[in-house]
Parts: structure tokens; sequence; C-alpha cells
């Protein structure tokens, strides 16, 4: 059933309220009933239950997708146009939505963000942040060919040689992550 488009208008995420999930839900996503902590067999792990309909909030990780886009030996990176991190370094990346692989997230992502129609390859790695486990990376390496665009969500971009990349301005541990595995892959290649 589609809906007609609300008349307030679009909403912009607020990264500071997405961030406090699942820490601060405190409702069922079923029905709307209050959550409380409760143990859950068989491990006996403390979850969120629904005290009106039962159900369980298993929170997972969210799934995010992006590209190593690669030309001439160089990485193709973003200035991050929107929090968090806003104004640091990154690849083209984003969240996957239901029923979208995570190569063909990759790939649109790389498009919306920096205009370049990527040609994903091969799995680089999956990466996350020990420290905020909330996002888990699947990184693929992809050809462009392009020159990149600017967008809301990358106020620059540009292509790095290894020697060039400004990696204390990297907005993320997943992004130093991956970059040093593909500089770690190029010197074996």
């Amino acid at each position: 059933m589609k809906h007609p488009p609300d008349s307030r208008g679009p909403v912009e995420a607020n990264h500071a309220v997405q961030h406090r999930h699942p820490g601060g839900v405190r409702f069922c996503a079923l029905c709307g009933g209050e959550l409380e902590p409760r143990e859950v067999l068989p491990e006996l792990r403390v979850l969120k239950v629904c005290k009106s309909c039962g159900y369980i909030d298993f929170p997972g990780p969210k799934l995010a997708a992006g590209c190593l886009v690669i030309d001439r030996g160089r990485v193709l990176l973003l200035r991050r146009g929107n929090e968090p991190r806003i104004g640091y370094w990154t690849f083209p990346g984003g969240y996957v939505d239901l029923g979208e692989t995570p190569a063909a997230a990759a790939a649109r992502e790389t498009r919306e963000e920096v205009g370049i129609e990527a040609e994903v390859s091969v799995l680089h790695g999956v990466y996350m942040d020990a420290g905020d486990p909330r996002v888990i990376v699947i990184v693929y390496r992809a050809s462009g060919g392009a020159d990149p665009q600017t967008s809301a969500e990358a106020s620059e971009a540009r292509y790095f040689a290894p020697d060039e990349i400004p990696w204390p301005e990297l907005a993320f541990s997943t992004t130093h992550q991956a970059l040093n595995d593909w500089l770690a892959s190029s010197a074996r290649d």
C-alpha cells in the first residue's frame, strides 16, 4: 500500500538521534507496548521484552556497504558533507536497504555520493569499530573511470595516491582498516 507524501515534507536523518538506537528504544515496534529488561532463554541474556505482546527486541548491528574505487593506483575518498564526522574523509558508502545486496548498495551509494557508476569487482573486507559495534561495513573494490562529483553527502571528492592519504583526517576506524588492507594488498600485487 503506497501512502501519499507527508504534507510536512521530507525528513533529514538526525544521526545523534539515530545513534541512541538500540539502547534508547523504549516501546515495542509491533504493538507500541512498553519494553522491559527480562532474561531470555536459553542463554538468560537480558533483552528488552514487550510487556503487552511478548515481542523480544534482539538488537543487531546495522549493515553498511562501500566501495574502494581504484584508478591508476589511487583510491577515491570523499570529504563527508553530513554527520557523523562531517568534514572528514572516507570512501563512498552507506546503509544497505532491506532487499538490497551489499554490492548493489555499495554501487548505489557511490553513484549517489560522488556520481560514479562503480563497477564492483571483488569483496575487499568486512569491518567493524570494536569500540562502537553498531555498524558492520562490507567494502568492495571497484573501478569507476569518471571524475567524482560533489553532493550533499560529499563536499569534496578526489583520488589519493597511497602517500597522499590524509590519515589524521579519516572519518572512521573502519576507513583506516580498509585503507590499510588496500595498501597491504597493493604491496603484494
